[in-house]
């Protein structure tokens, strides 16, 4: 879903200050310096917001980088 993986693109852009061409698949925490615990509780709000979504604990934990988090957010969105 590529309007999926755009908007997560934007949001992560937005969250952790970084241009947007620099999230890829395999961003996670270790390539983003503002990727930290604030970051991550920033992230996951902004997601539930934009897709109307709500993440379990589980989620939070499993969502290591850019790929993960499209995958649950999906996962939510199909049902």
């Amino acid at each position: 879903m590529p309007e999926i993986e755009d908007k997560i693109k934007e949001i992560m852009a937005l969250v952790f200050d970084v241009p947007k061409k620099d999230i890829t698949e395999d961003t996670s925490p270790d390539d983003l310096d503002n990727w930290d615990s604030i970051g991550s509780i920033n992230l996951v709000t902004a997601l539930e917001d934009q897709f109307d979504i709500e993440f379990e604990e589980e989620d939070i934990i499993e969502m290591l980088n850019f790929q993960l988090i499209k995958i649950k957010i999906e996962e939510k969105i199909e049902g």
